[in-house]
């Protein structure tokens, strides 16, 4: 289970890859979506950004399919958790990238939290690419004040629509 705080500073290189590794993660929140586009898309963006920018997109994907990412359901057992499990125990290498599609694929937790994840990963030597804007989250760029508070809007955003959400659901019932 992942404990904010509880990724590496450092982590072992057991060698150099000609071409940096990304890795995918695809997440949607409920099984009808599965029906739709979302997966397909996702996975096109990932395949699309990793020729443009000659990354090898590493054959295993990390997939939440129908998990949801407001009830932290992907960071605490899902595909999410194993990625980052990954990379506490090295598996997953330093320089390595996550390419997801935008910040409310990795998370919809409150704000604090879903930063803490990013800054994490970070801290850790991953490279976190959101595929909307193509913007590398790297240790050079949350160094600068503006693009921190963007992530904070992104992250802020995602949860204040999945907490309306529930709170609609909620009515209803």
């Amino acid at each position: 289970m992942y404990k904010p705080g509880s990724l590496p500073l450092q982590m072992q290189s057991s060698s150099a890859l000609p071409r940096p590794v990304a890795y995918s993660y695809v997440r949607f929140s409920t099984v009808k979506q599965e029906l739709g586009d979302s997966l397909r898309r996702q996975v096109a963006m990932a395949e699309e950004y990793c020729r443009k920018h000659d990354l090898e997109l590493h054959p295993a994907s990390y997939r939440d399919l129908g998990v949801s990412a407001f009830k932290r359901k992907n960071i605490e057992r899902g595909a999410l958790a194993a990625f980052i499990e990954a990379v506490r125990t090295g598996k997953v290498q330093k320089g390595s990238y996550l390419v997801i599609e935008q910040f409310d694929r990795l998370s919809r937790a409150d704000t604090n939290k879903a930063l803490r994840l990013l800054l994490d990963l970070v801290d850790a030597g991953i490279r976190v690419v959101t595929l909307v804007d193509e913007k590398v989250w790297d240790e050079e760029s949350i160094k600068d004040t503006t693009n921190l508070i963007i992530a904070i809007v992104y992250m802020s955003r995602a949860n204040n629509e999945s907490a309306g959400k529930a709170a609609r659901l909620t009515e209803v019932w």
